[in-house]
């Protein structure tokens, strides 16, 4: 029986997934679930049934502690 793998496709221009965007602030990708969870963290979007993606401009203002980062339940464009 063949073992099929699927690749996960690139995301947008200036995005990450959730487990690259996890590697990127330096965190497991579980923290960046609770914090979506909890209403904390960088925003992000929701792209298909389990999966997200977050702008890398809004992961480097969530490091700099910038405030309009800090909320995942806004849309992004």
């Amino acid at each position: 029986m063949e073992t099929k793998t699927y690749a996960k496709p690139d995301p947008p221009k200036g995005w990450l997934w959730t487990d690259d965007a996890a590697t990127y602030l330096g965190v497991f990708f579980t923290t960046l679930y609770r914090w979506r969870r909890d209403g904390y963290g960088p925003s992000a979007v929701q792209h298909g049934r389990r999966r997200y993606r977050y702008r890398i401009a809004d992961l480097d203002a969530f490091l700099a502690g910038g405030d309009e980062a800090s909320r995942t339940d806004r849309a992004a464009s």
